[in-house]
């Protein structure tokens, strides 16, 4: 009978020493993991006492060895271990390592929950109780000669290092670019896409180094899983600490630390920094750290491989004139193999007429016809609740766009991880999208094509942080709405949904982003003025609703400033902050229905 694969493959490197790693499998004895496990020795001692063990051990069933090849360093020996192992993730765990109770539990459902996370690890502590590892952040070290400033050095640091271990933050969540490789979670397979730790910044000996002051093998694998789109998680429900021991270390260690020096030289170029040191002000975090809250998704999603694909949402409401000229920008400015879906709220004007010829003429459209207006965050969920894409993008039918739009959205998307929410720049809109002037027709959208052009070619890859994005041309990824879920139909017929959005992303850890490269036109409130809606009425209205949702004080008026600082200091409440998409089910049936057509 042939044994079940096991899901958890713990992978140890043994180079001399026995007592560190009776401890580490001694405590694995005591606080097994939950699923079903293996455990692989690399073993590159040179004593015959480690051999003995493993062996008698390896007798017993208790564990898998490989026996050293020889001059083979304590990295080469992990790699080895790990291309030997059956399951489906890979548990990197140092001998000296001791595993608290459920210490595997939230690393596993992190990556069971989340597939774009490549690599999760926990809180190390020390034997006093101090915190040795809860993340790493990057540092950029200002070098100073006594004339002028040396090349910036790159280096890790863990978050709360030294600190005791119930520090206010270090039970937090985070998504960060790299974590310790002494006690690391990844994923088998990413782990061959990257081919394991390198052998030569890995180095042939355990250092001893504190994993406080960075390691560069851990560093560099999270960094080439980052390269790959891979995210890197701390988890704190994860508790292990680490012993401090003299076993394993060379006779003589070469003090200039080549690993890390390596590992600066490869990746300055290319990781961002999390806080500057050396300064005049000291440690300096920097404007585009990498380093924010973790939030596990609440819907399910895959990880996209290949090229990118995006679901394009035309929600519509009378207005037929905006919706004719809209539908042909984007039929006649889009790639086809995107997916289009359009979501109908009652028109009475032979919209929906026009609806369907558009749907039966492209193949895969999706048409979801309501009785009635059902809101635009209402009606927009059911167009993401049947969406298929990596990419989600929410289009106004009185917006207009030119050649290259999505492009330009999506590879901004893809050029900024950190985004989970972009949208373009445009002629008429509230905030920090619109234009100061435009160089076409805004009535007859003469010169809009040449004019969407220019912005491409003066403004790329350049975004800016912004915290609000209005609706009218909207891309959502779907790691973001796997956490934050639908708009809030709580707003009704439209208005401050898209603040409400907004100010929920930012609470999961994601940024905001307008696209300068990207000009998508728009008329403005069609629908509104179709349905007779009193707008400057309605959108006080929808004001009230957004200031009592979030306590916002009755003395802040309409149009305002005001603080988000207690906002986002209370973090994110799934509770609270989560809304949830209708079911497919519901949107194909009850007072609406669905017309796919054919390929």
């Amino acid at each position: 009978m042939i044994a079940p694969r096991p899901l958890l493959s713990i992978v140890l490197a043994s180079c001399n020493q026995l007592n560190s790693l009776k401890m580490t499998l001694g405590s694995l004895e005591s606080n097994p993991p939950g699923v079903p496990f293996e455990v692989l020795v690399g073993d590159c001692s040179v004593d015959e006492a480690t051999g003995q063990f493993l062996a008698a051990q390896a007798e017993k069933g208790t564990i898998r060895t490989l026996s050293s090849i020889k001059g083979e360093g304590r990295t080469a020996a992990r790699n080895r271990a790990a291309g030997a192992a059956w399951g489906r993730y890979l548990m990197f765990l140092d001998p000296g390592m001791i595993v608290g109770p459920s210490w595997w539990r939230s690393l596993v459902r992190t990556l069971e929950m989340d597939p774009v996370v490549g690599a999760v690890s926990g809180k190390i502590l020390v034997t006093d109780g101090r915190i040795d590892h809860a993340g790493l952040a990057l540092l950029e070290w200002r070098q100073r000669t006594s004339h002028e400033e040396g090349p910036p050095r790159l280096t890790g640091r863990s978050i709360h290092a030294g600190k005791p271990a119930e520090t206010l933050g270090s039970n937090r969540a985070l998504r960060v670019q790299a974590l310790a490789g002494e006690g690391l979670l990844v994923r088998a397979d990413a782990f061959a896409s990257v081919n394991g730790f390198d052998t030569e910044i890995g180095g042939r000996y355990w250092s001893g180094k504190a994993i406080a002051d960075g390691d560069p093998a851990g560093m560099d694998l999270c960094f080439r899983l980052g390269s790959q789109g891979w995210d890197c998680i701390f988890r704190p429900e994860s508790v292990m600490t680490r012993l401090r021991s003299s076993e394993g270390r060379p006779e003589s260690q070469d003090t200039s630390d080549p690993s890390a020096k390596r590992l600066a030289d490869t990746w300055a170029d290319s990781m961002q920094a999390d806080f500057l040191v050396g300064g005049k002000e000291g440690v300096v975090p920097l404007e585009n750290g990498v380093i924010r809250p973790y939030i596990e998704p609440v819907l399910s999603f895959a990880r996209q491989e290949g090229q990118d694909f995006a679901s394009i949402i035309v929600l519509t409401h009378n207005a037929l004139d905006y919706t004719r000229a809209c539908l042909k920008s984007v039929l006649g400015n889009t790639d086809p193999r995107h997916e289009l879906i359009l979501v109908d709220n009652g028109s009475t004007d032979g919209t929906q007429d026009h609806l369907r010829q558009v749907a039966l003429s492209r193949p895969g459209c999706r048409l979801i016809l309501n009785e009635e207006n059902s809101g635009f965050a209402a009606g927009n969920n059911q167009g993401m609740a049947l969406s298929r894409g990596k990419n989600i993008i929410l289009l106004n039918s009185d917006a207009i766009v030119a050649e290259g739009w999505l492009e330009q959205l999506i590879g901004a998307a893809e050029d900024n991880p950190r985004a989970g929410l972009l949208g373009p720049v445009t002629n008429n809109i509230s905030g920090m999208q619109k234009l100061t002037s435009v160089g076409y027709d805004e009535s007859t959208l003469t010169g809009l094509k040449g004019f969407a052009a220019e912005c491409a070619k003066d403004h790329p890859g350049r975004v800016e942080r912004t915290m609000r994005l209005t609706g009218f041309c909207l891309l959502i990824k779907r790691e973001l709405l796997a956490r934050v879920g639908g708009l809030d139909e709580g707003f009704g017929q439209g208005n401050y949904e898209d603040n409400d959005y907004c100010l929920r992303a930012h609470l999961a850890g994601y940024e905001a982003l307008i696209v300068r490269s990207c000009f998508v036109h728009h008329f403005g409130g069609a629908s509104f003025k179709a349905a007779g809606v009193d707008y400057s009425s309605q959108i006080r209205g929808q004001w009230e609703i957004f200031r009592q949702k979030w306590n916002i004080p009755d003395e802040v008026a309409f149009n305002d400033s005001f603080s988000m600082g207690d906002i986002l200091g209370g973090g994110f409440d799934p509770a609270l902050h989560f809304h949830p998409l209708p079911e497919v089910a519901s949107v194909r049936s009850g007072s609406s229905r669905e017309l796919v057509a054919k390929a």
